[in-house]
Parts: structure tokens; sequence; C-alpha cells
């Protein structure tokens, strides 16, 4: 949910909630072997559901309200993409979600940047519930860096990968006036770095 310029100027002040409280009533309510999958593209190895592993994550959120430790992504859902190697559908990010091509190597997804469906800078829309008015909030991420690497393969064991992301976001949420225009109450910054993943499932 972008808000422009014009629309921020019509901001009604500064949001009456604690942001960070918000976030993490979001994720408490659940707001994200050996198969190379080689005959299906160099995106193979990736499609399908990752869980995390990491109980302490690396990723924190820092707000001008407040910052703590948050990862959204419990779960990664990729499928194949129609513009892009690949599509990062867990109900995390607002439709379409993120874009993600193979780099050379074969072991790294990064973003498309731009992304292929939007012709835009890659954005990420987190729902984060309600207000004190009932008014929607979103987090609105744009996402500079997303990297997910493959570990090497361990016999008898589930694939394994790490997670990265550099992004700068805004909490931005429904002016009230019913005409879907959204005013910015808050900007964020967002990263993490190598949080473990395990594949749960694949094509």
């Amino acid at each position: 949910m972008n808000s422009d310029g014009a629309t921020v100027g019509k901001s009604r002040g500064t949001a009456n909630f604690p942001i960070l409280a918000l976030v993490a009533g979001c994720l408490l309510a659940g707001c994200g072997g050996s198969s190379s999958g080689s005959n299906l593209g160099p995106a193979g190895k990736f499609i399908g559901r990752w869980s995390l592993d990491t109980i302490n994550t690396t990723f924190g959120i820092t707000c001008t309200q407040g910052s703590g430790s948050v990862n959204f992504w419990s779960e990664l859902d990729f499928e194949h993409g129609v513009l892009s190697d690949v599509s990062e559908t867990s109900p995390t990010c607002l439709a379409p979600g993120l874009a993600l091509d193979v780099d050379s190597s074969g072991a790294v997804l990064g973003i498309s940047n731009p992304d292929p469906y939007t012709g835009q800078t890659p954005l990420c829309s987190i729902g984060l519930g309600a207000d004190a008015n009932g008014l929607t909030v979103y987090l609105d991420l744009t996402v500079t860096a997303f990297d997910f690497t493959l570990l090497a393969p361990v016999k008898n064991k589930a694939p394994t990968a790490l997670l990265s992301i550099t992004a700068t976001g805004a909490i931005v949420q429904d002016d009230g006036t019913g005409m879907g225009n959204y005013v910015q109450s808050d900007t964020c910054s967002y990263s993490g770095t190598n949080d473990t993943y395990h594949r749960m499932s694949q094509p």
C-alpha cells in the first residue's frame, strides 16, 4: 500500500499505537534431502516450501517509534515464476509478492529489480492489522536485497539455505476517508543476514 507525497501530507499525525507491539501481534497470529530438481531448470532446487530454523533471528526492524528483532518470513513458498525464475508466494507479502531470479552460480536466488510485473522497485506490503480506530495498517518494505543461498547438501538431511534481506520501510495506514488513501506514520529500516531454512516440500 504505497502512499504518495500528496496523500502523506494529509496525515492525521503520528499513529497512536506502539508499532513493535502491533508487529509482534501480527507474527503471533501468523501474519511468513537430496532432490536437485534438475529436470525443473535452474529454479528446481528452490521450488517448494522452506521453514525457518533460526530461533534467535538476525533480522531486525528499526523505526522512529521503536525497534526490535523479527523475521516476517517464518516460511518461504517458492513457485515457478512467469516473468522471473521464481515467485515468493507465502502470505507475508500482499500480491504480487516478490519476483526472484537464480544467479549464474545456480546456488542463489536474488531479487528481480525492477520488479518484472510492476516495473517498479520491489515492494513487499505486510499487513500489520488495525490501529486503535480500526483502520488498516501496513508496513511497506522497499527491498534492495533479498538473497536466498543454498548450503552444501548433507546426506539424508533436508536441503538448507540462508536468507539475507535489506530493505527500507514505511508504516502506512488508511486515512479514514473511505477513498482508499493511505498516510505515512513512521519510517523504518529492516535487515537480517543468514537466517537458516530447511526445505519442507518440493514439486
